[in-house]
C-alpha cells in the first residue's frame, strides 16, 4: 500500500486501476455496471448489482480488483475483503442522481461521491419548462457585488413594461433583498425558511398562502412585484428554523427514499408559481459555492446571470466550479444559460476594464467552457460547436455591465432610489438584458 495519497488523486488512480481489470474479464461474466462509491472520509467501496446467481469467477475479479485499489489508494482504499458489496437494484437507482458514468473497456463505471451536504454541483436539472414561468437565477462566487440589488431593479424594470414578477430572497444566510422592496408593514407573515420547517410535519401548504408580499409603491407599474422573503413580518426563532432548511423529508413508508432537500425546494416554488401565476420569476441566490446557490443555479432549470468582477479572486473561484463541471461532464447541460454580469464597473476608464475583463473571461470559457475549434478552422461546418470568438457581441463572456454608483453603493431601500443613480449604473446594463430576456421569453411560451 502506498504511504500517502492525496485526495485528488482518488479518482484519477481508481479509472486507472479500472482500465486492465475491465478488459481482463468482468463484462464478460456479465457485469455491465460497476459503481465506485467514495465515502463521507473519502475511501473507496466498489457496489455491484445483485447477480441471479453466485458465479465465483466474478467475484474473484472483482477482490483482484479491490486488490489492485487497496494497493494504489493507500488511507483512502479499504481492505480488499471489505471493498465490495453486492446490492439490488433499487438502492443503486437511489443513486443514480449524481452518479457519473464512464465506459471503460465494455463497463459502464458509474463514480459516486457521498457528501456531507446534499448538493455539489455535479447534476443539472434540464429543460426548458414551456408554458410556465421563465425563471432568473442571479449567482455570484462572491458577496458584495450588488447581485441582490440587480435583482430589485431587474424586478421594478420589467414590472414597468407590464411583467408579473415574482422575486424569491434565497439568500438565507445573508437575506436582505426582500427589504429593498418591501417596507417593514408589507412583508408576509411567513417567509422561505417557515415554510422548510412547516413542511416538515406536512404544514408547508398552510404558509404558502401567507408568503408572497407586495410593494405598496409597485401599484404604478404597468405589472406587479411579488416578493417572496427569506423570513415573514416578525423573523422569530430565525436561526433555530434556518437549521432545519436542508434536512430531507423522510418517507411516508418504509423502504421508501427520503425527499431530498432540493426536491423539497422545487416543489415550493412550485406552488407559489402555480399560487400568484406569475411570467417571471428571479431567483437571488447565496454567494459562494454553498448547497442553497448549487440549488439555484443547476438544481432549478434558470438562466443563469453570474456576477464577476475582476479580480484574481473571483476568476479563481470561477475555475474551480466551471472545471468541477468539466469532470462530472455536466457544463454541457448549463452552459448555454450562462451569462456573465460586469459588477462595479469603476467610473475610471471603464472601457479599459471592461476590455480585461472580457478577455479574461474570454481565456476561462475558452479552456472550460467553449468547444475546443480545430486548427486551420478545417472544422465541418454542419458541425454545431458552442464556442465564440473574442469581441463576438452576444457570447456569454461578454459581460453585461453594471457601473459603480455612489447612490446605489449607499441604497437601502429602491423605494428611495434616486431615478438618475438607476440609469447611470443599468442603462448599458439593460441594452444588453432587453434583448436577450426576449429571446428567453419567446422559448419560454
Amino acid at each position: 500500500m502506498n504511504s500517502f495519497v492525496p485526495f485528488d488523486e482518488i479518482w484519477p488512480r481508481v479509472q486507472r486501476a479500472l482500465e486492465e481489470p475491465a478488459r481482463g474479464g468482468l463484462p464478460a461474466r456479465g457485469l455491465s455496471e460497476l459503481w465506485v462509491v467514495r465515502d463521507l472520509v473519502g475511501r473507496i467501496r466498489l457496489l455491484v448489482p445483485e447477480q441471479p446467481r453466485p458465479d465465483p469467477e466474478l467475484e474473484q475479479g472483482l477482490l483482484a480488483l479491490a486488490t489492485i485499489l487497496y494497493n494504489e489508494l493507500g488511507a483512502h482504499a479499504r481492505a480488499p475483503e471489505q471493498a465490495v458489496l453486492t446490492v439490488g437494484e433499487d438502492e443503486l437507482e437511489m443513486l443514480r442522481d449524481g452518479a457519473v458514468g464512464h465506459e471503460i473497456g465494455g463497463l459502464t463505471v458509474y463514480l459516486v461521491d457521498r457528501l456531507v451536504t446534499g448538493s455539489g454541483w455535479a447534476t443539472v436539472t434540464p429543460g426548458p419548462r414551456p408554458g410556465r414561468p421563465l425563471r432568473i437565477t442571479l449567482f455570484s462566487v462572491k458577496g458584495g457585488v450588488g447581485r441582490s440589488t440587480t435583482a430589485a431593479v431587474i424586478a421594478a424594470h420589467l414590472a414597468q413594461k407590464g411583467y408579473r414578477v415574482l422575486v424569491v430572497d434565497l439568500d438565507l444566510e445573508s437575506p436582505g433583498l426582500s427589504s429593498m422592496l418591501l417596507a417593514p408593514d408589507e412583508h408576509p407573515d411567513f417567509g422561505i425558511v417557515d415554510w422548510f420547517v412547516e413542511d416538515l410535519v406536512g404544514q408547508g401548504d398552510e404558509v404558502v398562502r401567507h408568503m408572497v408580499g407586495r410593494p405598496n409603491w409597485g401599484q404604478d407599474l404597468r405589472g406587479e412585484i411579488l416578493v417572496t422573503p427569506s423570513y415573514g413580518r416578525q423573523p422569530g426563532e430565525y436561526l433555530a428554523k434556518l437549521g432545519r432548511v436542508y434536512l430531507d423529508l423522510p418517507p411516508d413508508k418504509p423502504g421508501d427514499p427520503p425527499e431530498r432537500w432540493t426536491a423539497r425546494l422545487q416543489r415550493m416554488l412550485n406552488a407559489v408559481e402555480e399560487q400568484e401565476q406569475p411570467d417571471v420569476v428571479l431567483l437571488d441566490s447565496r454567494s459562494g459555492l454553498h448547497d442553497l446557490a448549487a440549488a439555484s443555479v443547476t438544481d432549478i432549470y434558470a438562466q443563469v446571470l453570474l456576477f464577476a468582477v475582476d479580480s484574481e479572486a473571483t476568476w479563481a473561484a470561477y475555475r474551480v466550479l466551471l472545471e468541477h463541471w468539466q469532470a462530472h461532464q455536466v457544463v454541457k447541460n448549463i452552459r448555454e444559460r450562462l451569462s456573465l454580469v460586469a459588477a462595479l464597473v469603476p467610473d475610471v476608464e471603464p472601457q479599459a476594464y471592461l476590455d480585461r475583463f472580457r478577455e479574461r473571461a474570454w481565456g476561462l470559457f475558452q479552456e472550460c467552457l467553449y468547444d475546443a475549434v480545430p486548427a486551420g478552422g478545417g472544422e465541418d461546418p454542419e458541425a454545431d460547436l458552442f464556442s465564440f470568438d473574442l469581441t463576438e457581441e452576444d457570447a456569454p463572456h461578454n459581460p453585461l455591465p453594471v457601473y459603480w454608483n455612489r447612490g446605489l453603493a449607499a441604497l437601502h431601500s429602491l423605494r428611495t432610489l434616486e431615478r438618475s443613480a438607476l440609469s447611470l449604473a443599468y442603462d448599458p446594463f439593460f441594452a444588453r438584458f432587453d434583448p436577450l430576456f426576449q429571446v428567453l421569453w419567446e422559448e419560454a411560451k
